[in-house]
């Protein structure tokens, strides 16, 4: 199973304003102060949102995209200072045959919308 997440973290009140105009709920949340699963105390507010899952690396682009455009169309952007946001991908199959292409148009929106990419397999 392929899965798209996405991190937002930073400080309170602009992680409040990002999360509030989202297409979808957070799954989990925490706040500065909270801690940490390795133990730490977090330094930050965030959140992860689960942006889709499937088996098919086409599929799973196809609902990031969809996920992306419906944030680039109410005007959700990440590119604000007390704020930043990662685009996790987690490929699970790395088969002959298998490929995640993401295009110019797809790495723009990311840069235009503050995004960073990390894609692990």
């Amino acid at each position: 199973m392929h899965t798209a997440s996405l991190k937002v973290y930073g400080d309170e009140a602009a992680v409040a304003d990002a999360r509030d105009g989202l297409p979808s709920e957070p799954e989990t949340t925490w706040r500065k102060g909270d801690p940490r699963p390795d133990g730490r105390t977090r330094i930050d507010a965030g959140f992860y949102v689960s942006l889709g899952e499937d088996e098919d690396p086409a599929a799973l682009l196809r609902q990031l995209r969809a996920w992306l455009h419906e944030c680039e169309a109410r005007g959700i952007t990440f590119d604000v200072p007390p704020l930043a946001a990662e685009l996790r991908i987690a490929i699970s199959d790395v088969s002959p045959g298998i490929a995640l292409d993401l295009s110019i148009a797809d790495l723009t929106l990311l840069v235009n919308m503050g995004i960073t990419l990390s894609i692990t397999g």
